[in-house]
C-alpha cells in the first residue's frame, strides 16, 4: 500500500524532464525517417511515464500531445504519405497509443480505489482500537474537567471571603486554563486519530508521538495492573510521514499488549515502549510486553490479514500497520521477549533518508 507516496516524489521531479527529451528524440528519429517506418509508436513509453506522475488528467493531455507530435512527423517525414502502407502504420500508432492510455487510466482508477478501500479498513480499526480504550479515553477527559471544577470552587471561596484574596483566585483561575487547555489537547488527539482524512506527510517528532499515546492508554494499563515505562532517547531526528497514521501503529501495538497481559495471571506485567536510532540512521520504536509471547512458529503469521488469536478478532490490525510502516518506508516485525513477552519494532526513515534494516 502506497497511501503514503505523493504523486511527485523526489525521484519523479526528473521524469517530465526525461518524457520531453524522449519525445524530442522520437520526433527527430521519426523525421529523419522513411513515412512508411513508424517511429511514432515509441511515444507510447512517453505516454507509460506520464501514467506514473500524472492524475488522468495530464495522462490524456501527454496522449494528445504525443498524437500531434505523431501528426507531425507523419506530414513531415519523408517519403509517400498519402500510400497505404504508410497511413496504416500511422492509424496503427494512433491506435496502440490510445489502448494504452486506456489501460493506464483504468489501472489508476483502480489503484485509486484500492487505496480508498485500505484507508476506509484502516480508520475502522482504528476505531476499533479507540472503542477498546473508551474507560481510559473517558479517564484522561474526565481528569482536567474535575480539576477545572475543583479550582473554580476555590476561586469562589477565595472571593467570597470578608477580604477578597485576589492572588489566590487569580492562581486558581489560572489553573483552570491550564486544565481547560489539556482538556482540549485530549479532545483534539481524539478527534485526529477518530477523523477520516487523506495521508498528510509533515516532520514528526515521534517521542512526542509516542507520549501522545501513552497519555490515553496509560488509564487502561493502570486498571489492568499494568506498569508502564517509557524509555525515549532524546535529539531523535524528524520522521517524514502522517502523524494519524503513525499514531494508529503504536496504538494498535500497545493495545495488544495491554489485551496480551490482561489476560495472564501473572503478577507482575510491565508494558515499554521504547525509541531509539539505528546505525542506519532510521528511528526504531520498540514495544514490549510481559505477556504469554508468541509461539516460535506463530511469527511468520502474526501478520498476515485475518489471522488473529483473539476470539472476537477480526486479524487485520497488525496487518493494517504493516502497511502504514512499508508505506513509510520502514519495517514491522515482532521477537520474543525474555523471559517472556513478546517485543514489537518498527522503523522509520527520518527526513535525510537512512536505509531500513
Amino acid at each position: 500500500m502506497r497511501t503514503m507516496v505523493p504523486l511527485r516524489t523526489a525521484a519523479s521531479k526528473a521524469i517530465p524532464v526525461a518524457m520531453v527529451l524522449m519525445a524530442l528524440a522520437i520526433l527527430v528519429g521519426d523525421l529523419r525517417t522513411d513515412v512508411v517506418v513508424n517511429v511514432g509508436v515509441l511515444y507510447i513509453a512517453v505516454v507509460l511515464m506520464s501514467a506514473r506522475i500524472y492524475m488522468a488528467r495530464g495522462v490524456i493531455v501527454v496522449t494528445l500531445g504525443c498524437a500531434v507530435l505523431t501528426l507531425v512527423g507523419y506530414l513531415l517525414s519523408p517519403g509517400d504519405q498519402w500510400s497505404v502502407a504508410a497511413i496504416a502504420n500511422r492509424f496503427l500508432g494512433l491506435a496502440a497509443m490510445g489502448s494504452v492510455t486506456f489501460l493506464a487510466l483504468r489501472d489508476k482508477s483502480a489503484q485509486q480505489a484500492l487505496r480508498q478501500a485500505q484507508t476506509e479498513l484502516a480508520h475502522a480499526s482504528r476505531l476499533t482500537a479507540m472503542g477498546q480504550l473508551t474507560a481510559s479515553i473517558g479517564h484522561e477527559v474526565r481528569q482536567p474537567i474535575t480539576s477545572s471544577i475543583i479550582n473554580a470552587r476555590a476561586a469562589l471561596r477565595w472571593l467570597d471571603r470578608p477580604t477578597p484574596d485576589l492572588e489566590e483566585a487569580k492562581e486558581a483561575l489560572a489553573h483552570i486554563v491550564d486544565d481547560a487547555n489539556r482538556a482540549s489537547e485530549v479532545l483534539n488527539r481524539i478527534r485526529d486519530l477518530a477523523r477520516k482524512a487523506l495521508p498528510r506527510q509533515e516532520l514528526l517528532d515521534v517521542n512526542g508521538t509516542v507520549r501522545e499515546l501513552i497519555e490515553l492508554t496509560s488509564s487502561e494499563a493502570i486498571k489492568n495492573g499494568i506498569s508502564v515505562k517509557i524509555e525515549l532517547v532524546e535529539g531523535l531526528p524528524p520522521v517524514l510521514g502522517d502523524r494519524v497514521q503513525l499514531q494508529q501503529v503504536i496504538l494498535n501495538l500497545v493495545v495488544n499488549a495491554v489485551e496480551a497481559m490482561s489476560e495472564t495471571s501473572e503478577s507482575f506485567r510491565e508494558l515499554r515502549v521504547s525509541t531509539a536510532q539505528t546505525p542506519s540512521g532510521d528511528v526504531l520504536v520498540e514495544v514490549r510486553d510481559s505477556g504469554p509471547g508468541v509461539r516460535p512458529d506463530g511469527f511468520d503469521q502474526l501478520f498476515e490479514a485475518f489471522h488473529t488469536t483473539k476470539p472476537s478478532g477480526l486479524g487485520l490490525g497488525l496487518s493494517i500497520c504493516r502497511s502504514i510502516v512499508q508505506a513509510h518506508g520502514g519495517q514491522l516485525w515482532a521477537s520474543a521477549n525474555e523471559p517472556r513477552g513478546a517485543i514489537f519494532h518498527f522503523t522509520v526513515p527520518t527526513q535525510s533518508g537512512g536505509a531500513t534494516p
